[in-house]
């Protein structure tokens, strides 16, 4: 059986891509999915006084979805299927995506409203005193060390005053950032770039994140679908919930969480994936996969 494409001019990039190596040598790498854990179980603790904020830049729904533990199998199989060329997986039945509404629904992001984008002439370290009320003692390179941003907002004082609530506001949103929507691979960092749009949070309520966030997803699935890429980063709770929600079977099955006024994935917080509780599933889920049908067939 041939296992390229039967239009090579259409999948242009199959000889570089990650399912070649399956056919090739039975590849069973699994993709390290990079995130920072300490950042997606909020090191910087939540505060009511926050929420205000929170809901007038857009992220009142992305704070309220729980930890979830990342199935590294599920995603590595859901790669092996992306492709570049067309931002589709190819499955059996057809090809399928996540779309904006998936982001909108699933982590309650605002899709409609300006590019997320912006200068990067600042003086970061003054721009740090100013609107986060802490200056970095080093910089490493653009990006922010989110361990030592956790360690300057361990908690919210009592008798904290409007600027201080505000600043502690924009430390939680970089928390969100940098270790859960806009992941990249250095675990611990967040670009600075993001905190000049946290300003004015009513500013930053008119930007769509959740159109960012996709195309960071799809950034990520791209570099991910080479077969020489080891690890992958960005949103990929919301790669995860897609899944479950798309393809029910391979969602764990057990009671969820009631989702009402939340992101809809609230409802998987703290569920432990397939992955955990059996050996080998990466060779189950493709196999799950080869043998989708359309179900008006």
């Amino acid at each position: 059986m041939e296992p390229g494409p039967s239009d090579p001019t259409q999948l242009y990039l199959q000889p570089s891509h990650r399912s070649q190596s399956i056919w090739e040598a039975s590849s069973t790498v699994v993709l390290s999915c990079r995130r920072r854990e300490a950042a997606s179980q909020r090191t910087i603790p939540f505060d009511q006084r926050i929420v205000p904020y929170l809901e007038a830049a857009g992220f009142l729904g992305a704070s309220q979805i729980g930890f979830m533990q990342l199935d590294w199998h599920l995603i590595t199989a859901l790669i092996e299927r992306w492709r570049l060329e067309t931002h589709t997986f190819h499955m059996p039945c057809g090809e399928c995506t996540i779309t904006l509404q998936d982001v909108a629904v699933q982590l309650g992001l605002p899709v409609d409203g300006e590019p997320v984008v912006g200068s990067l002439l600042y003086d970061w370290k003054v721009l740090c005193e100013d609107y986060l009320g802490v200056r970095p003692p080093e910089m490493k390179g653009q990006r922010l060390s989110l361990p030592w941003l956790a360690e300057q907002f361990t908690e919210l004082p009592p008798d904290a005053d409007v600027v201080s609530v505000q600043r502690y506001a924009r430390a939680y949103i970089m928390q969100l950032i940098g270790g859960f929507l806009f992941t990249d691979k250095s675990n611990t960092l967040v670009h600075y770039m993001f905190l000049p749009l946290l300003i004015n949070f009513d500013q930053a309520g008119t930007y769509a994140w959740g159109a960012a966030c996709l195309a960071w997803l799809y950034r990520e699935l791209c570099r991910a679908s080479n077969a020489r890429s080891l690890e992958i980063a960005g949103p990929l709770i919301l790669l995860q919930v897609w899944a479950y929600d798309r393809f029910p079977i391979l969602a764990p099955q057990v009671p969820v969480e009631v989702s009402v006024g939340r992101p809809l994935s609230f409802r998987w917080s703290g569920v432990i994936p397939l992955s955990e509780l059996s050996a080998n599933m990466l060779i189950t889920y493709r196999m799950f996969f080869d043998r989708l049908i359309n179900s008006s067939d």
